[in-house]
């Protein structure tokens, strides 16, 4: 836990200090951002809280005297709960604003961790909750030089594994050897493991009417084959080992036969998605070389925007993009007004997936890129772009 930052930014945002809560770890930001002991024990209530100056206080049950003891500031140990309400009490004035995990109206549940009868109880004291939505983005989302320069290895790993791959299958087809997608599936995830990288979860391999489920996945008992003039999507994902890396993510697209055979209709789509992606790109682009504030539930306006002039609003059925941490849906800002209503900043350091779709009953289009969001401009990762579906003979 680093006090010092969190009251710096405490002190930017105007807010009188940050209460953190927590029940059998219910609110695992917290636990993270003040950097608590995974293999300790929490079975009771505690609150942190944070002030914009001074020392923090540690509410902690009697019965768990000991579980914020690593932290910095005075503890404070109750053993009823009138005992705890009158402490809360008296950590706060009337009017203050502090933060919690809390997200109005729900709009993004990923920080939604605090329930609703603890901030009833709060507002009880007179003072007004706000939600640490970015807050909290400095602290989990945020990253180092070293992890940046992780997430950019990791990305020409995986190309470099996927432009492998794609040429092993073409062989594979000259050849008239039979393919599936549970095979290229597990191909592809040897590929990668064998450039260094850690893969938790084996990446999607979908043809045709497959793909036009955006998370469908081949299994050894169910899966289809791979044929001439299939459209395929592969959605691969990955880090290096080091426990604080980074992920990459990408989606690409290919057609089993050559160029000339990919039809009129796929070859449109897949324009139109690319249109999208780019569109979103050269917002955020925009935004930050002017230095303005620039919210992810905007760039999803404009990428979804671009798809719904076409007509294929309905089947572009997910966000724009998600936070990349070092869990490749992370807990910063998603670039969503869709599923969610996320209001939170692209901050500087922070990584992102940028990945427009559309799905259709007889096939599904995907293309993913990766952001890196500095001070006044935008790193795409993952390059180059893919513009063109690619074909395998």
């Amino acid at each position: 836990m680093n006090l010092e930052h969190i009251q710096q930014a405490l002190q930017e945002e105007g807010l009188q200090g940050w209460l953190f809560y927590d029940f059998r770890r219910s609110n695992p930001i917290a636990h993270r951002i003040l950097d608590l002991p995974r293999e300790q024990m929490f079975t009771r209530r505690w609150f942190y809280w944070v002030p914009a100056q001074g020392k923090p206080i540690a509410l902690v049950s009697a019965v768990e005297p000991h579980v914020l003891r690593s932290l910095p500031g005075e503890q404070r140990i109750f053993r009823s709960w009138q005992e705890l309400h009158a402490q809360l009490r008296d950590l706060f004035q009337p009017g203050w604003r502090i933060a919690m995990e809390y997200s109005p109206h729900n709009a993004i549940p990923y920080l939604s961790l605090v329930d609703a009868g603890t901030v009833e109880l709060v507002r009880s004291y007179g003072v007004e909750i706000v939600s640490s939505a970015d807050l909290a983005q400095h602290f989990v989302a945020r990253l180092t030089p070293q992890q940046i320069a992780s997430h950019r290895e990791a990305g020409k790993r995986l190309i470099a594994a996927k432009d492998q791959l794609l040429e092993e299958l073409t062989s594979d087809l000259r050849a008239g050897r039979s393919l599936d997608e549970y095979n290229v599936q597990q191909r592809f995830l040897e590929l990668m493991r064998a450039r260094g990288l850690l893969v938790e979860e084996p990446p999607l391999i979908a043809v045709n009417s497959n793909a036009g489920n955006p998370h469908y996945a081949p299994t050894a008992d169910h899966h289809s084959p791979i044929q001439r003039g299939d459209l395929l999507l592969i959605d691969f994902w990955a880090r290096l080992p080091e426990v604080e890396a980074i992920y990459a993510d990408y989606t690409w697209m290919a057609f089993v036969g050559r160029q000339d055979e990919i039809p009129p209709r796929q070859r449109e789509i897949f324009a139109l998605v690319c249109q999208a992606r780019d569109a979103g790109l050269d917002f955020v682009r925009q935004r930050l070389a002017a230095g303005q504030l620039l919210q992810a539930y905007e760039v999803d306006d404009v990428v979804r925007a671009v798809i719904a002039r076409a007509g294929y609003g309905e089947a572009f059925v997910h966000r724009s993009g998600h936070s990349i941490t070092t869990a490749e849906h992370g807990e910063g800002a998603h670039l969503d007004n869709l599923e969610t209503h996320d209001e939170r900043r692209l901050l500087p350091g922070t990584c992102c997936s940028l990945e427009p779709g559309i799905y259709l009953p007889d096939f599904g289009v995907r293309s993913e890129i990766n952001l890196l969001i500095h001070e006044r401009e935008v790193e795409v990762t993952g390059v180059p772009m893919q513009h063109e579906i690619v074909p395998l003979l």
